[in-house]
């Protein structure tokens, strides 16, 4: 198989472990943390095709560098599997492993299952906020059974207060702020279909504070140097280019745009309409100039034919759409990388980094901050608030000026 580059079988080894029932998400997860140290390599000694003794001396450095301490443990090991992995594709073919079947730690009886069902199916909240409740509403249900509750018929605010006491004793401060979200809504769920007496919504009343990271936002020149990077003579380069411009110019998160719809952009009227993915909530867009150029240069003449209504697919057959905003993510870093600027999402230069820059100038150039968190769909307000800190120029102007303030024990001298 030493015929096909080796970025094109990393990608084939990607498809056969999605084929072998492997999530989306880990196998993107698998391509940033194994395969990308991989061809970086072989590029890296002008290597196109697989080299067999380079990634095994590449497997050998990892292996001294974590005896020496340089590297973690699950470094060491993303590397060895990704090496086995691409190793195996390329001599046979074919992957012979089998994805793990996920089981649920949580075990439950029908009783509890079909009240999660109903509960789910009421809300009308993005996949991944579903996903947050079924856990949290799964995590109750079989700590009580585990107390002896088969069904809710005798639990009581003692019980309540208990599981609280419980995950507290657990969890970080942002997971026990979560798991009183969602409980405070399976409550008010379990008053208003009979399953119990009490929504207890005062006894949800209470704050947990959260740390919370500034990140930084990306500047103006960064985001050039990535577009710039794009070539956008490929159909793979016209999809990126419009990908990353899109988050560039909108702050649309990575997974809206994964989702973006053929019949989410209104040409005529110049707008973008979407339902995001986090919130639930309907966000309508300008559709700027340089992003419907970008975005029909890619449908017109790089999009694969397919029956899928999302705007954006992936390069080779089967010609499926992104199944979350990761693979955006990833390549947005390898983007970055490429143009020579520094790390990745790790220090908050992912594709994030794109929503909170054009969150910033927003604020930067004077506009309310209501007004910022409803052009870029913020559900609370206090995740926009965030942006003014990233606004320096205008935090100078309030600092105070220490003029006629003078040290207790005078000016420390050097």
């Amino acid at each position: 198989m030493n015929s096909i580059t080796i970025n094109e079988l990393a990608s084939q080894t990607m498809a056969a472990m999605l084929n072998k029932g492997m999530g989306e998400y880990s196998v993107w997860n698998a391509y940033g943390h194994s395969f990308l140290p991989i061809i970086r390599l072989h590029e890296l000694h002008g290597k196109e095709h697989f080299d067999r003794d380079l990634i095994t001396e590449h497997v050998r450095s990892c292996e001294t560098r974590y005896v020496n301490g340089e590297i973690s443990l699950m470094y060491y090991k993303d590397q060895k599997r990704g090496v086995q992995r691409i190793t195996e594709f390329n001599d046979t073919g074919k992957l012979e492993w089998s994805a793990p079947i996920k089981v649920s730690r949580f075990i439950l009886n029908d009783y509890y299952e079909n009240i999660i069902a109903d509960f789910v199916a009421s809300e009308n909240v993005s996949q991944k906020a579903k996903s947050d409740i079924t856990w949290v509403s799964k995590k109750y249900f079989s700590w009580l059974i585990q107390e002896g509750h088969a069904d809710l018929s005798n639990v009581s605010v003692d019980e309540v207060q208990g599981f609280m006491i419980f995950c507290s004793k657990h969890m970080a401060s942002s997971g026990l702020h979560n798991v009183k979200l969602y409980m405070k809504k399976l409550y008010l769920f379990l008053a208003a279909t009979g399953y119990s007496s009490e929504d207890y919504d005062g006894l949800f009343a209470f704050s947990i504070s959260r740390e919370s990271k500034l990140y930084p936002a990306v500047s103006h020149e960064e985001v050039n140097q990535t577009l710039d990077i794009i070539d956008r003579r490929t159909p793979q380069g016209k999809r990126d280019y419009a990908m990353v411009l899109l988050g560039a110019v909108t702050g649309l998160r990575a997974v809206d745009i994964a989702n973006l719809k053929l019949t989410d952009i209104d040409w005529k009227r110049g707008e973008i309409r979407i339902v995001q993915s986090k919130t639930g909530k309907t966000l309508a867009l300008p559709l700027t100039k340089d992003v419907g150029e970008a975005v029909s240069e890619y449908i017109l003449k790089a999009r694969p034919e397919s029956e899928s209504k999302n705007v954006f697919l992936r390069i080779r057959a089967p010609f499926r759409p992104f199944a979350n905003g990761t693979p955006v993510g990833y390549l947005y870093t390898y983007y970055r990388k490429k143009a020579g600027l520094p790390r990745d999402a790790y220090d908050g230069m992912g594709f994030h980094s794109l929503r909170r820059s054009v969150g910033k100038n927003l604020v930067t150039s004077g506009a309310p901050i209501t007004m910022v968190a409803q052009i870029l769909g913020d559900s609370d307000i206090d995740s926009t608030k965030k942006y003014i800190s990233l606004d320096s120029e205008h935090l100078k102007e309030c600092a105070l000026s220490f003029d006629g303030i003078k040290p207790k024990r005078g000016v420390m001298s050097k």
